[in-house]
Formats: structure tokens, sequence, C-alpha cells
């Protein structure tokens, strides 16, 4: 949902869509016209796909991406912008699920993911706001301080720079009020996330991808030893195939029952103030919080605050939105006062059965993943990371972080959105009597 919504005379839409790189591939149209013939065809311009396209093109292989908008169009342009560590399951739950050795090595992968997608701005010289001044999860009761004392534990095995802070701590890192302490990450940082997948693009390119925009993919079918990709105006002849789309598959039909799809919405205030600043966020950390419905909380590199929920938007002029939105802030950053809103948007996450990324062989030359629930941009990055190795056979299978998935069909997920929507909007509600 791109969304283009109206508040009285102004036209909201999504901050990271204007703010972005003007013409980042540096040429002026990137459809496909033509027939070609490459090692790999990626489906899906976001973190997956260009990470998955810039390593494989780094180790030498020929490589096509194909978009069916423009980069970043899905959640990759569209989600708050935090490079998280781990999985929004425990550690340990991780482990029960694959068992402790796999368990333990793909903990492992996302618990550094974030250290790598540094490295990676730095190597590359990467436009995208970044920062590092690490995040913080927030304790939205009493009972959740327990929750993520526990998680401290867990993650610091993994030997994540992690630390709870109590609630007065927390409260002058942020002057949020309403909140009982959090954990701090020091590893983790926030970007402009369609600037970074615009990067990776960039970085994908100069090593040799070729990358097409406005290019759906309408069909794949097996020709001898190859695969075709059809798209409106071109074909690709591949040797093998990654699907990247994850929440935003369109005419294929690959993923759409493995997942359940969920809605996140943002807004965007006007620049805050020099003293705003002072009462909101001072030391520009990004955050959200333990709630079921989750919150969170950044400020861009023009210090506009942004506020998030799971939910969709729904109306034009996001009336809903911003009539719990002024509630929520009101009660959070009492000091700021009256706020005027630029930006609101939404996207999709991709909710796998169990949470964990799922990475599967379609056949003998299509890979597919998707399902990040909610943990795309460094874990996401890392995966592409993992694909690669696997397709130019520096890692077996059974070497992988990542690994091959039996991903559940989702039985009804749709009725499952539905109904997650619904909790979502009614928690907003709830909202004005118990937060």
């Amino acid at each position: 949902m791109s969304g283009t919504f109206y508040a009285g005379n102004d036209v909201l839409n999504n901050l990271w869509q204007q703010t972005k790189h003007a013409n980042p591939l540096n040429v002026e149209s990137q459809s496909l016209t033509t027939e070609i013939d490459v090692d790999v065809a990626v489906v899906g311009g976001g973190f997956s796909g260009l990470s998955t396209a810039y390593h494989l093109a780094e180790y030498g292989l020929k490589v096509a991406v194909l978009e069916a908008a423009e980069i970043g169009a899905g959640a990759s342009g569209r989600n708050v912008g935090l490079t998280n560590a781990g999985l929004w399951i425990m550690p340990e739950k991780t482990e029960q699920l694959l068992g402790a050795s796999q368990g333990q090595k793909l903990n492992q992968l996302l618990i550094d993911a974030p250290l790598y997608v540094e490295q990676l701005i730095n190597r590359h010289n990467i436009d995208c706001d970044f920062t590092r001044n690490g995040t913080l999860h927030l304790a939205h009761s009493k009972a959740a301080v327990n929750y993520l004392l526990a998680r401290q534990r867990q993650l610091t095995a993994y030997g994540a720079k992690i630390e709870f802070i109590d609630r007065d701590c927390a409260y002058q890192k942020t002057r949020a009020k309403g909140y009982y302490g959090a954990l701090l990450d020091h590893r983790a940082g926030k970007l402009q996330p369609l600037k970074y997948c615009q990067g990776l693009a960039q970085i994908a390119q100069r090593c040799g991808a070729k990358i097409y925009t406005d290019s759906a993919v309408l069909d794949i079918v097996k020709n001898n030893n190859q695969l075709v990709l059809t798209t409106a105006a071109g074909k690709v002849k591949a040797d093998k195939v990654v699907l990247a789309t994850n929440a935003y598959e369109t005419h294929l039909n690959y993923a759409k029952a493995l997942y359940t799809p969920l809605h996140y919405s943002q807004l965007a205030t006007e620049p805050l103030t020099k003293m705003q600043r002072e009462h909101c966020l001072p030391e520009d950390n990004g955050c959200w919080d333990s709630g079921l419905v989750m919150r969170s909380f950044r400020l861009d590199s023009e210090s506009r605050l942004l506020l998030g929920t799971v939910g969709n938007i729904h109306r034009q002029n996001a009336s809903g939105f911003k009539y719990w939105a002024k509630h929520v802030l009101g009660k959070t950053f009492p000091e700021l006062g009256t706020l005027k809103y630029q930006y609101a948007w939404s996207g999709k996450i991709a909710k796998s059965h169990n949470n964990i990324p799922q990475l599967l062989q379609i056949d003998n030359n299509i890979l597919q993943i998707m399902g990040y629930s909610g943990r795309g941009i460094a874990g996401a990055t890392v995966a592409g990371k993992e694909i690669a190795e696997y397709l130019t056979d520096q890692k077996s299978s059974a070497d992988l972080a990542l690994p091959f998935n039996q991903a559940k069909i989702i039985s009804f997920n749709q009725l499952r959105a539905t109904v997650y929507e619904l909790g979502s909007q009614i928690s907003h509600l709830s909202d004005h009597l118990i937060r």
C-alpha cells in the first residue's frame, strides 16, 4: 500500500519515498525489453534480492534482478529502519524449534547481522543516514521487565553487547513516560531503509548485476536445463532463480500460503524544534516496546518524529491512526505539545508460522526466501550472503546458518490476517483506557 493520505489541505506520503535518492542507478529506464541469459535471476528488488544479487555478482556470477515496481517498493522501503539483532522469538526457542546446533548457528548469524550491515555501509560508503547510537527495547509494563532480562541473558550468551537499563535511565535516554526499563543494544542502529535498499542496488550494479524495474515476472517455466522468466516485454533465461518477494508476490504464487500478511503503519511529524528535541529521544536511539501490539519511536535525519504500530491506516486521511497517535504521543512525550504530521504510510510484513525466515528449495533450480516476520533489514542482508555462498558452492546446505525449512502452509492465513488486524485496531481503541 503506497498510500497518499489527506489531512486537511496536506498530502501525506511515505517519508522514505519522499526523501530517497533521486536516481541511484544513473540510468533513465531499467525496464526489461529484451531477452537475456544469466546464471541467476533474482525476483524482487528489496533487501533480500539485492543482497543476494550483490554477493553473487561479487563472486563473479552473471545476475539479473527483476522488480515489479521500483527498488524498495515493498516492505524494504516502508519499514521503521532499525538494524536490530536476532529474531522476535527468544534464542532458546530457536534452538528448540531447529535443534541445538542449527538453532545456535542461526542465532549467531542474526545476532551478528547488524555489524555486517554496518561493515557493508562503511566498505561501500552507502549513503543511507546510518547512525549507531544503539536501539532500545522498552518494557511497557512491570511484568515485561522479567521478559527483557531473560532476553538479555540469552542474547548476551551469543556475544551481543546488550544491557538492561532501569526505568530512570530509560527515561533519561528517551524522555518517554510510561516505561519501566529497556534493553540497550549497543551494536544496533537506524537508517533510512529505502536509501539503504538503493545503496544495495548500486553496489550490486557496480559488481556487474543487471537491475530491471517495472519488470514483473509473469511466469516461470522450464525449458530443457534452463528456467525462462517472462515479463511483459522481455524474457530471462537462467540456470537458477531466487524468489525474494516476501509479502509482495504479485503474479507468481509460490509463497502466499506460507505466511500471514500483517500491516505496520507509521506517521512522521514535521521536524521537531531544538526545544522539542530536548524532550524527545535526546540521544537519538531507535525504540520499540514490548506491547503485544507493538509501538515504535524514532527520529529521522531531519528530526522528524516517527511513530509506528501494528495495523493498517485504512482511511485516506489516516484519521483513526492520527487520533490514536495524538493520545499516545500526548502521554508518552507530553512536553512536545501539538504535532503536525507530514507523512503517513503502511507496509506488509510476512509472518512465518514460527517467526523464523523460511529458506525453501522449490526445486533443484529455484530457491525462495521469505517470512522475516518484521526483522528484515539485518536479517535479509545476511540471508542474501548465505544464499550467494550456497549457490556458488562455498557452503553446502548443511553448512548454512539459515536452514532449508519445510515451511508450513498456514491454514486460513487471510482470515488470520483479518483477526490480527481487528485485534490491533481494538488494542488501539483500548489504549485510550489502559495506556
